[in-house]
């Protein structure tokens, strides 16, 4: 999904207000993520002698009704296990061995009966190929793959003469066209055999979000935008364990910092859809 543009324009002030107020009462409960009325946020903020505007505590009551509703709803619907993503992958396999695609099949990083593909990420890969073979795509052939599958290296911008005018300070798990002047990058989170959310989950989304400042920056100093994609599932890690780290996930989405979330087999039918649009700016690029 893409933000909601009601509540993408809103100001620091704003998102300060949204993280004080879930930190104060909390972000879930056993049975899904929490709202607030009007009154809650009023009587929090006044107990700990902090001033907010009528206007934000309202706007914030809509947005935790927004934001609960959208995840308990939505994104809790989306995620898949492990047997469900293995399923979904073996779907999608034939694909890649019988048409001879390009496209990596990465493991996961588990070990012993674990140590298997890394479904998800195999997904989004099969997936983005045969889009762009099935879009007649020109630069597309049987030597190429016109775009960056596991990259392993750093984004670069570059203006009209060759210059830099910035990069990221992350590798990323896939961009389209290439890492040099990508049209979109994204990164997946998969952690179907997690136990426990542990820091390196949590990190995980943090790091997400210093991504995201860094391309903000490069947009508002220079005017490029890249399109920062973030995929992720796992049932029991991100709805047992991490509800308030989906939250600040769909934090981030509105505050600009991330421009698409996809949610386990939203994957299916919005990843294809979105590269489409990726596929026709690159050729409205070439024709420029």
């Amino acid at each position: 999904m893409r933000s909601n543009f009601e509540f993408s324009l809103q100001t620091p002030t704003f998102w300060a207000l949204i993280r004080y107020i879930s930190e104060r009462r909390g972000y879930s409960k056993n049975d899904g993520i929490l709202s607030f009325t009007f009154n809650e946020i009023a009587d929090t903020l006044n107990r700990d002698g902090v001033i907010s505007t009528d206007e934000d505590i309202e706007k914030a009551r809509q947005y935790f009704i927004f934001r609960s509703e959208t995840l308990n709803l939505h994104f809790k619907s989306m995620l898949m296990d492990a047997a469900k993503a293995e399923d979904e992958f073996f779907k999608l396999k034939p694909l890649h061995y019988e048409n001879q695609y390009l496209c990596k099949l990465p493991l996961n990083k588990q070990k012993g009966e674990m140590r298997q593909i890394a479904f998800f990420t195999a997904i989004i890969n099969i997936l983005a190929e045969r889009t762009l073979r099935e879009s007649n795509f020109e630069e597309y052939s049987v030597q190429n793959l016109p775009f960056e599958d596991d990259p392993r290296q750093l984004v670069y911008i570059l203006d009209d003469d060759r210059r830099f005018i910035g990069s990221s300070s992350r590798r990323f798990d896939g961009a389209f066209p290439s890492i040099i002047n990508p049209i979109a990058i994204w990164e997946i989170k998969e952690y179907y055999y997690a136990t426990t959310f542990g820091s390196r989950i949590a990190d995980g989304v943090f790091e997400t979000q210093l991504d995201g400042y860094e391309f903000k920056q490069i947009e508002d100093m220079h005017g490029y935008h890249v399109d920062h994609i973030f995929f992720f599932d796992a049932y029991h890690t991100w709805w047992d364990q991490g509800k308030s780290y989906l939250c600040r996930i769909f934090d981030a989405l509105h505050m600009g910092l991330v421009d698409e979330v996809i949610v386990g087999k939203e994957v299916l039918t919005r990843w294809p859809e979105l590269l489409l649009s990726y596929v026709e700016t690159k050729m409205n690029q070439t024709e420029e």
